[in-house]
């Protein structure tokens, strides 16, 4: 190896262990009656020794990476649903006086099983995967894919399920907002100040326990 290399080396590695406030370092190299060489960081040869002295100037420390803080979660325009105030089970009321009914919803159920609430009973079609088969009727043998047309079967929630059903609708639709990530918190928000707002201003909502206690009142004043 030659000197220049040797050098090279002791100045990596005098830069890897110098302090983070340095700015310059010295290295000694040092060479024995022998003819063995050393080398020492900031600290002069012993007597007897040759010695050859280098000042290293080193960069300032790049700064630690610190990555920037989490996005913080958005908050609805409207109230959170599982912090208001538990209420009796109440089925839509039909009072003059008392706001409309929420829309109607569809229990629909998907082929794997999986099941959700639409406000009507006209789903979009999805593709049912099939299984195929390749070379020799065994499936996985370069057999493509392919996939069949079918429609989520879906059923009316009675009317006397109506309100706990949106209920739980506008409560499943808060958990997906509140434990989203990134980027799908915006749209989950949008679609649970939606529900809510829906549900809320219904003869299921609270703007309907209001009437209706208003309403009983007024009768038994009367």
């Amino acid at each position: 190896m030659t000197r220049s290399a040797v050098w090279s080396i002791a100045l990596a590695c005098a830069l890897a262990s110098g302090g983070s406030q340095a700015v310059t370092t010295v290295i000694y190299r040092c060479t024995d009656a022998a003819g063995a060489v050393t080398f020492q960081n900031g600290k002069a040869c012993p007597a007897g020794h040759t010695q050859e002295r280098r000042v290293v100037e080193m960069a300032t420390p790049m700064p630690a990476f610190v990555s920037p803080p989490a996005a913080p979660v958005a908050a609805p325009q409207v109230p959170l649903i599982s912090r208001l105030p538990a209420a009796e089970p109440v089925t839509a009321r039909k009072d003059d006086d008392a706001p409309d009914p929420p829309p109607a919803l569809f229990a629909c159920r998907v082929f794997d099983n999986s099941t959700y609430w639409r406000e009507d009973d006209t789903p979009p079609l999805r593709c049912r995967p099939m299984q195929t088969v390749g070379i020799g009727g065994l499936p996985g043998m370069e057999a493509g894919q392919a996939c069949e047309q079918v429609a989520d079967v879906c059923e009316a929630v009675p009317a006397d399920a109506l309100c706990s059903t949106w209920e739980t609708r506008v409560r499943e639709a808060e958990f997906r907002w509140r434990y989203a990530q990134g980027r799908a918190q915006d749209p989950l928000r949008l679609e649970y100040e939606q529900l809510f707002t829906t549900w809320r201003d219904s003869s299921c909502g609270p703007a309907g326990d209001a009437a209706s206690a208003q309403n009983q009142r007024g009768t038994d004043a009367r």
